[in-house]
């Protein structure tokens, strides 16, 4: 029986290849964002709702030492302003739990960035131990960019996930938008980037100089409109959901490319920031906090002498009903590239592959073959990528896509 029976010819093979390119390279984008979220990086937040205090009838939460600071842009806030000291432990009387984040994921492929948030339940818990069941409604979302203190970084916001959609479990653009800071003001207008004297950057705040909030405007423009639209073409390119898995965990979808970014820039994230609030701290001209308030303004869940926190003040300012977290990706490399299959001679035919595709790999195919040598079945059925045991055409269409491909 001659195999070659109703093999195509190579110019065939060659045309229908190089239209199928096309066709991809026509393909429009996708306008919705994939089913399945691919998470690569967990961080896991202080969490707020395991230290409730009850005494003598009335319920108290104390935040993690550590866990909250202002002098790194970091806070551990899902409670209201006031706060008692109840024996040794400074404590607030109304607590979050839709804002505490408990953990957050992170993941991205060739064209999505994916995050998780998930919060510790869906209710507020006040002093006389009611919980009242609030959902989803806050404000949630991420920063990153290249820059570890914010600069030129963007800014993703989701609102009230709860009720974006109906069911709230299928993704949707309402109620997403985006921001960017193209001008190197978040992280602060002090230091030699804005020809201000001074040190600037993430963990320099009002404080430590006061010419960091001059002028500051923070994440000036949207990129992205608040219905999931790029400012620009109004290309879908941001997504929210309630997790089908689970009511707790708010995801978002965010096509990069969009914005003109690239997986390269993806893997070079220097900052990553995610956070959960309610009130008006989304505002995206506020940029970094802790440029925004001094530790006065913002207050602070940390105790200080007496009944006063670090900064000599009471309880909670400007900075109260938030929590966020800090990521740092760990990117692993990528796998080393499979072996080549139509690699299999050096030169005059030896055995040894050389790493280059000659006439040499043709002729060692084509002996193997038409010796009825197992090592010539590359393809199953259809030039499948999987062996079948019978060396047929399919084997030999296989083995000349992957030559001219060079693999």
């Amino acid at each position: 029986m001659n195999r070659l029976t109703n093999l195509p010819s190579l110019t065939g093979l060659l045309a229908l290849a190089a239209g199928s390119t096309v066709a991809q390279a026509q393909t429009p984008a996708p306008t919705s964002a994939p089913t399945t979220p691919v998470y690569t990086s967990t961080f896991n937040d202080a969490v707020t709702a395991d230290n409730a205090l009850v005494v003598a009838g009335t319920r108290f939460y104390s935040v993690d030492a550590g866990a909250d600071s202002y002098q790194n842009d970091i806070y551990e806030r899902p409670i209201a302003q006031g706060f008692n000291l109840v024996g040794t432990q400074y404590v607030a009387s109304e607590y979050f739990a839709y804002i505490d984040i408990t953990q957050a994921k992170f993941g991205f492929d060739n064209r999505f960035i994916y995050v998780a948030i998930d919060l510790a339940g869906l209710d507020k818990r006040t002093a006389d131990g009611v919980n009242t069941i609030e959902g989803l409604q806050a404000r949630y979302g991420f920063r990153f960019g290249l820059n570890a203190d914010g600069r030129n970084s963007y800014y993703i916001q989701v609102d009230q996930p709860q009720q974006a959609s109906l069911p709230n479990t299928l993704w949707t653009l309402q109620k997403t938008e985006a921001y960017r800071d193209t001008d190197q003001d978040v992280g602060g207008r002090g230091g030699p980037i804005h020809g201000n004297p001074g040190p600037s950057g993430l963990t320099v705040t009002k404080v430590a100089n006061i010419l960091e909030e001059q002028g500051l405007n923070g994440w000036d423009q949207q990129v992205i409109q608040s219905d999931g639209l790029t400012t620009i073409g109004l290309f879908p390119a941001l997504w929210q959901r309630v997790s089908p898995t689970d009511n707790t965990v708010v995801e978002i979808a965010l096509d990069y490319t969009r914005l003109g970014l690239t997986r390269a820039n993806i893997e070079s994230i220097a900052y990553l920031h995610f956070e959960a609030q309610t009130g008006d701290l989304a505002n995206p001209g506020y940029g970094l906090w802790n440029d925004q308030f001094t530790g006065i303004e913002a207050g602070s869940p940390n105790l200080g002498i007496g009944t006063d926190n670090e900064f000599g003040t009471q309880g909670l300012g400007a900075i109260s009903g938030v929590d966020s977290l800090r990521g740092t990706l760990t990117i692993a490399p990528p796998p080393p590239p499979p072996a080549c299959l139509a690699d299999i001679a050096g030169a005059n035919q030896s055995t040894v592959p050389d790493g280059v595709l000659t006439s040499d790999d043709v002729i060692r195919f084509i002996g193997w073959y038409f010796g009825n040598d197992t090592r010539a079945d590359i393809a199953g059925i259809n030039q499948s990528s999987t062996p079948d045991g019978q060396l047929t055409a399919d084997d030999i269409i296989r083995f000349i896509t992957l030559y001219f491909a060079g693999c």
